[in-house]
């Protein structure tokens, strides 16, 4: 979508979450790592989530992490 920023477009998974290679894994494979995540690691995932893939199993992990 052209209304994106450029910046959250490239949004390295290096640089802005906590688990390495990130993108190329799959929710079963995320979930487990969440609970060692730090509160704001925990926000970058959320964040990158809702912006990128929404994927709900992670979304409600961190949610249930985050105590929200």
């Amino acid at each position: 979508s052209e209304a994106t920023p450029p910046a959250a477009q490239a949004s390295p998974a290096a640089v802005t979450l906590a688990i390495p290679d990130y993108e190329s894994l799959s929710a079963s494979q995320v979930v487990p790592r969440l609970s060692s995540l730090s509160p704001e690691e925990l926000e970058a995932v959320r964040a990158y989530e809702d912006a990128h893939r929404g994927r709900k199993t992670i979304l409600n992990k961190v949610a249930q992490l985050s105590g929200i």
